[in-house]
């Protein structure tokens, strides 16, 4: 009976960890490790050692995603359907062997933005090794407008930026005593329609898996200080004071005219 492949569909995050203990190409140590995606979706795909590549590989034999670290992690990104897929793990120096790695995927999530706004779902966990804690997703705008954004998790940083990698807005959650500031006194900004990534740098210490969300809320029209009163206003404004003004008047003549009566 064979052994069945670990799937990453459906999964928030998995992990594979290893050892490069296979002679590879250019003699190069390597590791192996084989998954299913059982339905189309975009992954995010982290190195957490220094001097370490993958690659993922499909049933083709074709490089969909390659990341290579230096002294620090790596990441690459991939859209992936169906099938059997295969990361191959490779020290960058000939005659490090056994080494252990470890390589971490999540699912990248790319939530429809409308007029009406949208959330972008993600989970922190903890950060190993050289890991900074940073998480990429993207958010799809399809139809464009005036935004303020509402980032859960405390003491993170955010920034959205546009396919040249422009900034399109930045924030952050350091002071969570802030956290709970008037939307509209939020500094507001603009998405057209089109593609984004959300870079989150999240806290390295979290303990277990915690849930986050950013959410983007439609920016509300700010009342006017000073309303135009309607002339039909004005007029029954006006006619009140006269009234009262005419009471008042009656009541002083009625308290004049009176008469003392003593004993």
């Amino acid at each position: 009976m064979g052994v069945s492949l670990p799937s990453i569909t459906g999964r928030s995050w998995s992990e594979f960890k290893g050892l490069t203990s296979e002679l590879g190409p250019g003699g190069m140590s390597v590791d192996r490790r084989q998954f299913v995606v059982t339905k189309p979706g975009e992954y995010n795909f982290k190195i957490n050692n220094a001097r370490t590549t993958v690659q993922i590989v499909n049933q083709r034999n074709e490089v969909v995603a390659t990341a290579k670290s230096q002294d620090d992690i790596a990441s690459a990104q991939a859209k992936l359907g169906p099938g059997v897929y295969t990361a191959v793990v490779s020290q960058q120096f000939r005659g490090v062997n056994m080494r252990e790695y470890s390589l971490e995927v999540t699912e990248r999530q790319n939530p429809l933005v409308t007029a009406g706004g949208g959330v972008l779902n993600g989970v922190a966990r903890e950060a190993v090794g050289k890991d900074s804690g940073v998480q990429r997703h993207g958010l799809n705008v399809v139809q464009g407008g005036e935004f303020t954004a509402n980032f859960s998790m405390p003491y993170s940083r955010w920034a959205i930026m546009d396919k040249a990698g422009k900034v399109i807005a930045a924030g952050d959650t350091m002071k969570p005593g802030e956290a709970s500031e008037d939307f509209l006194k939020k500094s507001s900004f603009k998405l057209e329609p089109g593609q984004y990534e959300v870079v989150a740098v999240l806290p390295r210490k979290v303990v277990g898996e915690v849930p986050w969300n950013m959410t983007l809320v439609p920016k509300t029209a700010s009342v006017p200080e000073t309303v135009e009163e309607r002339p039909m206003d004005k007029i029954l404004r006006e006619r009140e004071a006269r009234l009262q003004q005419w009471a008042a008047e009656d009541a002083s003549k009625s308290t004049g005219s009176g008469t003392n009566v003593t004993a």
